[in-house]
């Protein structure tokens, strides 16, 4: 379950972000590639299992938006998007390929009351 280790990362990077601050952490955005395989639900428990030993975490939410994998082909010039990890173009069935995203992953926004 991998979930558990990037929702620990995220903590970090939050609690590293938010050091020597009082505030509140009210809301949490997350972007992830579909390519990174990630469960929400596994990833929403991780998170509120972790969150509950930070007072400024404590009633964090924790937003997910799940980026599909887009990419070029090179054989028919076509851009496009895809919601299964494949490797090869839809449009022509062509493997030269290149990856333009789906596979980030990165905290977009932290809103902090």
């Amino acid at each position: 379950m991998h979930e558990y280790s990037i929702a620990k990362g995220i903590v970090k990077v939050v609690m590293s972000t938010i050091a020597g601050r009082e505030e509140k952490v009210k809301k949490i955005w997350i972007k992830s590639g579909i390519a990174k395989a990630i469960m929400p639900d596994a990833l929403f428990f991780s998170f509120d299992v972790l969150k509950k030993q930070h007072n400024q975490l404590a009633d964090t939410e924790l937003c997910l938006d799940i980026v599909p994998i887009s990419g070029h082909c090179n054989e028919c010039g076509q851009d496009f998007e895809i919601s299964k990890i494949i490797a090869i173009c839809p449009n022509c069935g062509s493997s030269d390929v290149e990856w333009t995203g789906g596979n980030e992953l990165f905290i977009e926004k932290i809103e902090i009351i």
